[in-house]
C-alpha cells in the first residue's frame, strides 16, 4: 500500500510527523525518537511552541516509511501511557523502595561490633 497515513507528510528524505505536544509531552517524544533510531534516521525541529515535526529517515531502502510512521505513533501513545502510570503510581513506588531499604541491614555491624585488633571477618586467616 502507497498510500501515506493522513497525519503524515512526504519530504525530500522521508516522512513528516507533526506532533501536538499539547497531546504528547516533548519528553514523551523524545523517547519514542530515541527508540526509533535503530531503524531509522530521526530529526526533529520545533514547528511552534505547541507543536514539534519529527522527520523519518529510512536507513534501508527496503524498509517502508509508512509503516514506521505508522509504528512511530503507535509508539507516542504507548510512551506517553508509561509516563501517565510512571507519575501515578511514583508515590506508590518510593513507598515499596523505601521500606525495602528500611527492613534491609545495608551495613555490614561485625566491623563496628569487632575491636581493633580483632579479625571477626577472618581475613588474617
Amino acid at each position: 500500500m502507497n498510500e501515506s497515513l493522513p497525519w503524515t507528510e512526504p519530504t525530500a528524505r522521508g516522512l513528516a510527523i507533526n506532533v501536538d505536544l499539547t497531546v504528547h509531552p516533548l519528553p514523551v517524544v523524545l523517547r519514542v525518537c530515541h527508540a526509533f533510531t535503530a531503524r531509522c534516521y530521526v530529526f526533529t525541529r520545533r514547528a511552534s511552541d505547541e507543536s514539534i515535526v519529527v522527520e523519518l529517515a529510512a536507513r534501508d531502502e527496503r524498509d517502508a516509511l509508512r509503516d514506521l510512521a505508522g509504528e512511530f505513533s503507535n509508539a507516542l501513545i504507548d510512551h506517553h501511557l508509561r509516563a501517565i502510570v510512571a507519575e501515578e503510581t511514583r508515590a506508590i513506588r518510593e513507598l515499596l523502595v523505601a521500606q525495602a531499604f528500611c527492613e534491609a541491614d545495608l551495613l555490614d555491624r561485625r566491623d563496628m561490633e569487632s575491636g581493633e585488633r580483632e579479625d571477626r571477618r577472618g581475613i588474617a586467616g
